[in-house]
């Protein structure tokens, strides 16, 4: 535990999410030093803690993965007391984070406008996988939906052929961050205002949001971007190339220099006087010609030859890594973000959020087990902790 204040600090957070994106968002927001309440209904709680393929002392290490930093209540939404529990945990609270279908807490006058309504102090964050608005607002979205719904799988794989989705659930990272972001956000404007904030992010707002630099030549002349593999359909040379023993990762299109200074590190001076390679627009017109020059050349040397050679002439390239040597790299163990988290009879190794503050990680405490703060949090607020028990799950 780090000796100064984190930013955060004094700040606390209802959290009534469950799966990735909400989970991670008010990880997001413990990180930064909020006290996180999870809130869980249901027999089982969050189904994240029985799902996925590893786990350590009978729980999920995804569950886990989600809610490191929080502290973690069971409450039952059916009955008055446990609405009153929720009411008391309300006025205590600068935010609340929920990620269910738009309305879908309605029932428990859980929803934005009854929340905001009763507790005007509280900035209250919503992610979805369509957004607030609109035809599609009240269908359920998931990462791998959303993918396709939001063009991503239109454009990831081989050239013609079949859709793909990214590899990670990005668009539930992008879309937590980005609710965290406006969160924080919505903090310093009560701050600076006095007026509280209903602010929202989804799955497919993000989507949209990745293509902002792809999308221009769309915008500009309707060219519908395609599947290019790793190389983009804006810069080249820019994307995954061949070596002799593996695959490296060339940016070589960032300006004219650039490129003519690869051409120099690779000892391929022809490819400069190539008239199809005379412009950006040219070499990604002609890209497959380009690769296929360029992959001829690598071909002749490893990887680490190459980078080095490349570092040198300060052309931004990097290998092509697994996660086994991703985690086990010098730099990402020198930024800290592969920690080990003490828990109950052991600890469990977790990746903390892409942020340090004050070149700090922090990781306050292990995610909780099912209800095991709901007597230490009723306390706080001055209520019996009789019949916490938990009955039922809005719906999603």
């Amino acid at each position: 535990m780090v000796s100064q204040a984190r930013p955060l600090e004094g700040i606390r957070v209802v959290d009534l999410t469950r799966f990735v994106s909400g989970a991670y968002a008010t990880m997001l927001l413990a990180s930064l030093g909020a006290d996180v309440i999870k809130v869980e209904v249901g027999d089982d709680g969050d189904p994240y803690r029985a799902q996925g393929t590893a786990f350590v002392g009978g729980v999920s290490a995804l569950f886990q993965a989600l809610n490191t930093g929080k502290r973690g209540i069971s409450v039952d939404l059916r009955s008055e007391s446990g609405l009153r529990v929720m009411e008391a945990l309300l006025a205590t609270a600068d935010v609340m984070v929920e990620n269910g279908r738009p309305g879908s807490l309605r029932r428990f006058g859980l929803d934005a406008a009854s929340v905001r309504t009763s507790h005007p102090h509280l900035v209250y964050g919503s992610i979805s996988g369509y957004g607030q608005v609109g035809p599609d607002a009240s269908l359920g979205g998931f990462d791998l939906t959303m993918q396709a719904e939001g063009g991503l799988m239109s454009v990831t794989g081989v050239a013609g052929g079949e859709p793909v989705k990214v590899g990670v659930p990005v668009l539930d990272i992008g879309s937590a961050v980005s609710c965290a972001l406006a969160v924080v956000a919505a903090l310093l404007g009560r701050e600076r205002h006095g007026r509280a904030a209903h602010v929202s992010s989804s799955l497919l707002e993000f989507a949209v949001a990745t293509f902002t630099s792809v999308a221009p030549a769309y915008l500009v002349d309707g060219e519908v971007p395609r599947q290019m593999g790793s190389h983009s359909p804006t810069f080249a040379p820019y994307g995954a190339f061949r070596a002799r023993d593996g695959y490296l990762a060339i940016a070589g299109a960032g300006s004219e220099d650039l490129w003519h200074r690869l051409c120099t590190a690779i000892a391929a001076p022809q490819l400069r006087t190539d008239t199809r390679f005379a412009t950006n627009a040219d070499r990604v017109r002609h890209l497959p010609a380009l690769i296929e020059a360029i992959e001829a050349v690598l071909g002749r040397h490893d990887v680490d030859d190459w980078l080095a050679r490349l570092a040198q002439a300060g052309v931004p390239s990097a290998k092509v890594r697994d996660l086994a040597q991703v985690l086990s790299s010098a730099q990402v163990a020198a930024l800290g973000q592969v920690r080990e988290v003490p828990m109950s009879g052991g600890a469990y190794r977790h990746i903390g959020p892409p942020f340090q503050v004050d070149g700090v990680l922090d990781y306050p405490r292990a995610a909780p087990d099912l209800g095991e703060h709901t007597d230490e949090v009723l306390a706080e607020l001055g209520l019996d902790p009789h019949g916490a028990s938990i009955t039922e799950v809005p719906e999603a």
